[in-house]
């Protein structure tokens, strides 16, 4: 039996975001911390980047129910107040595909969305933990001990797995993914 394009959606992406989840929260405890200085804080955004990727790239994909779904399951596995990232991805998510006609299929494009998905990611959970009083660090050191080594960390992990999700892409089914 022949398995089309719908059905590979269908089973791929769910299957790309779990893995994406589980090596999120696993990245951190691996990373050296060598690489890091005094009191920075790196954090992997993986399940963004494919969830950018497939909003960006699919029309018919679900990806704001896979993005709500694999958010709760992200907040359920990593923070304490259950709903803050599945809100943020699918709002993300949402951005991503109102946008995206205006913009041409290429990949410093995606890039620049997934940098400013990062960015709007993580600059919303730093106000909400900021306003509920569970994070006591001010604006100047969350742009220098976490945002900034995250969206560094992050733009090296895009550009690592440009050629796999290259590959990714063409099995589901989109052959326009190019460079320049």
């Amino acid at each position: 039996m022949r398995i089309n394009r719908w059905q590979r959606l269908k089973w791929t992406i769910p299957v790309i975001l779990f893995l994406t989840t589980i090596i999120d929260a696993a990245f951190p405890a691996i990373f050296p911390t060598a690489f890091l200085g005094n009191g920075q804080v790196i954090v992997s955004h993986i399940t963004l980047y494919y969830i950018v990727t497939f909003a960006f790239y699919f029309r018919e994909s679900n990806i704001l129910i896979y993005s709500f779904i694999f958010g709760l399951f992200y907040d359920s596995y990593n923070t304490t107040v259950l709903g803050v990232y599945a809100t943020l991805y699918f709002i993300i998510a949402y951005l991503i595909i109102k946008v995206k006609k205006y913009f041409p299929k290429k990949m410093p494009v995606h890039a620049m969305l997934f940098f400013v998905g990062i960015v709007i990611l993580d600059a919303l959970v730093y106000v909400f933990y900021n306003e509920l009083g569970t994070s006591m660090i001010s604006m100047t050191g969350f742009l220098v001990s976490r945002l900034s080594p995250t969206l560094i960390f992050n733009i090296v992990m895009a550009i690592i797995l440009y050629f796999p999700t290259r590959s990714l892409l063409n099995w589901l089914g989109y052959e326009d993914y190019i460079i320049f």
